[in-house]
């Protein structure tokens, strides 16, 4: 017979097992990479013939190289070669992959050119709905709330690691709803890796070292946010 003591302590258990998974150290975390633009898709360019689909995707493919022998951590990217892909494809994959994480690098343009640095943008949040009328309206505020803090936090792990290949470049973290990030469910930045239109910048973002620095930063980027406590 099940004392009310022992129901008691089962309910408990069961409440921890939840919250906190015993297989979680062990978990295969799901990250997509999303290389900017491709194919007829060029986006800026960097030079004659550079352009910023091409770094974005240099820098993907050796994220990808990084963590391939990382326990617990796949890596899969939204294109593999120079192809066109649609923001709605490049959403379609994220959601079929059960994505944990997902990163889109871009370089960006504009503002003049002395404009420079890396800029980390994060989903804007939808408006709550004022009147809570259900329990379900309520978790799906809930859920959001913790997806967005999610996205904060982990944008704030890639500024400080971006801060250490580009010092005292970083442009700050924006909420804002970008295309390629809504919709999807799992925490997703966009990482605008500096300014095609500043001389200095692309100079620097042409050059192999450099993507291998923000490919390594991104990597440790990456590892620090699910080794901390709560990455999901």
């Amino acid at each position: 017979m099940i004392t009310e003591s022992k129901r008691l302590i089962c309910i408990v258990i069961l409440f921890m097992l939840l919250v906190f998974p015993l297989s979680a150290a062990a978990a295969n975390h799901v990250v997509v990479i999303d290389p900017g633009h491709g194919g007829s898709d060029m986006g800026v360019k960097l030079s004659k013939s550079v352009y910023e689909k091409d770094v974005t995707l240099a820098i993907a493919k050796l994220v990808r190289e990084n963590l391939s022998g990382a326990d617990g951590i796949e890596v899969r990217l939204t294109r593999l070669d120079d192809k066109n892909a649609s923001p709605a494809n490049r959403r379609k994959i994220a959601r079929k992959s059960d994505v944990d994480l997902f990163i889109s690098l871009h370089v960006n343009a504009g503002f003049g050119v002395k404009a420079k640095g890396y800029e980390i943008y994060y989903p804007a949040a939808s408006v709550p709905s004022i009147k809570k009328s259900s329990s379900g309206e309520i978790l799906k505020d809930m859920k959001q709330t913790r997806r967005l803090n999610s996205c904060v936090r982990f944008a704030q792990i890639v500024q400080k690691d971006m801060g250490k290949v580009f010092p005292r470049e970083g442009r700050g973290l924006i909420n804002a709803p970008v295309l390629v990030l809504q919709s999807i469910t799992a925490p997703a930045i966009l990482l605008e890796m500096g300014f095609a239109t500043n001389i200095e910048s692309k100079k620097k973002l042409r050059d192999e070292k450099i993507q291998k620095a923000v490919a390594d930063a991104l990597s440790k980027s990456i590892k620090k946010y699910f080794s901390t406590n709560g990455a999901s």
